[in-house]
């Protein structure tokens, strides 16, 4: 028996998806932003789009950091 999963893309306003019996679809960009979320992505133009409309993290590097 094998189970089939359906992976639709997190990109906006798109409608694609894949269907497979892996626990990954081979055709899809799949992003973990931690431990228990990961995204996918048809594409690497839904990938950008997706990433374009979150916010920038402030990264400070350690030689500004004052004690």
């Amino acid at each position: 028996m094998s189970v089939e999963r359906v992976f639709y893309c997190d990109g906006t306003d798109c409608e694609r998806h894949v269907r497979t019996t892996g626990t990954l679809p081979a055709t899809f960009l799949t992003v973990s932003e931690d431990a228990d979320h990961a995204s996918h992505f048809c594409g690497w133009d839904c990938l950008l789009r997706y990433a374009a409309e979150r916010p920038p993290e402030e990264v400070i590097p350690a030689a500004e950091v004052e004690d």
